[in-house]
């Protein structure tokens, strides 16, 4: 959905903000404080259930507030969130109350960009394998319901290793059996997905960085060759010992390699940067060939890219038909941009946690 309209409460130091007529491209200008990272994070918590700053309610809700608000609206639909600050969360589509987030998200497939942020290249496995997922979960309909059995299955057998510390192989037996059959499922899904996705990110790879070569390695997080539910058993005492599952999709990974070797080691920071959004870029064009629109959070963009990168990555994200909101300390060569590429768009001043539209 293509938000048109978009009303916060309590979130930070955003008291009330009403926007209406939003664009294609929205950019929210101010100084640091002022609240233009906030806006992108109610977007955030409407489509994703959390923040990208906190795991903690009481972090973003308002100073002495109980809950905050975010609603949106687009030609067709009406989306709305509550937050308690105990966790609890009331969520609405057109007026009637859903059960699960993933509802939300579907309506809502949402990209934060943050140029300054290297965490997918050198924080471990598990950002680049919630990358993968968040693909996985918006092109491949039957990953959701695998995921989730997947995920009882294992919340269970990690729960009787934690409490019991001398566990029979028979005795896990109905758990290992679960985790197997999904966790090959969720292996042949997501072989699938990354051959596709590799071929998206090799075209956004060359246009960003044409002078780099990176290639796209699944790790399935246990030995395909013999299966899964060999591991589990082979693996028993050694799990029983270390009291979680060693071996399974959730210890997958996504390996960026280059010919000089992994990227996390051989790439400059500059290089790694464009390399994420290379990464995030690909899987916009995915869902794009799939007719799926994506909104992007696009957060701090002069403050890393220079104006060229600046300028190719406005560029594809109007190719891709995403709705994008953007903040920045430097608006003016954020307009000259939009100007230049006669991209639809709307001027926001946030002051103080206010935001108002700029008449241009």
């Amino acid at each position: 959905m293509q938000i048109t309209r978009l009303n916060i409460e309590r979130v930070r130091n955003l008291k009330t903000v009403a926007l209406s007529e939003l664009q294609p491209f929205n950019v929210f200008y101010g100084s640091n404080g002022s609240g233009k990272t906030s806006i992108l994070e109610a977007i955030h918590l409407l489509a994703t259930g959390r923040s990208f700053r906190t795991h903690i309610p009481k972090h973003y809700i308002l100073h002495d507030a109980q809950n905050a608000v975010v609603f949106a609206q687009s030609s067709s639909e009406k989306i709305g969130m509550q937050k308690h600050i105990n966790g609890e969360q009331v969520m609405k589509v057109n007026g009637d109350h859903i059960a699960t987030q993933g509802q939300l998200a579907k309506l809502l497939p949402l990209q934060h960009i943050d140029p300054q942020s290297t965490d997918i290249i050198d924080q471990g496995a598990k950002p680049r394998r919630q990358l993968l997922d968040w693909l996985m979960f918006h092109v491949e309909p039957e990953f959701y319901h695998a995921w989730q059995y997947y995920s009882r299955a294992l919340k269970q057998r990690n729960s009787l290793l934690k409490s019991q510390r001398h566990l029979s192989l028979e005795s896990l037996e109905p758990w290992n059996k679960m985790l197997g059959e999904y966790g090959e499922i969720l292996h042949s899904q997501r072989v699938a997905i990354v051959e596709q996705w590799n071929v998206f990110f090799q075209q956004d790879l060359h246009y960003l960085l044409p002078n780099l070569n990176v290639e796209l390695q699944y790790i399935a997080g246990f030995h395909t060759e013999h299966g899964l539910l060999h591991d589990l058993c082979i693996h028993h005492q050694k799990d029983v010992d270390r009291r979680y599952t060693e071996y399974g999709p959730h210890r997958a990974d996504l390996r960026l390699k280059t010919p000089n070797g992994e990227a996390d080691i051989v790439l400059s920071r500059g290089q790694k940067k464009l390399l994420i959004i290379a990464l995030k870029l690909s899987q916009i064009a995915m869902l794009h060939a799939c007719n799926k629109e994506t909104v992007v959070l696009l957060d701090d963009l002069t403050a890393e890219l220079d104006l060229a990168a600046q300028q190719r990555l406005i560029e594809r994200l109007s190719q891709l038909g995403s709705q994008v909101f953007i903040t920045t300390l430097e608006h003016e060569s954020v307009q000259k941009h939009l100007h230049d590429l006669s991209i639809s768009h709307q001027l926001f001043h946030v002051e103080n946690g206010q935001v108002a539209c700029v008449v241009q």
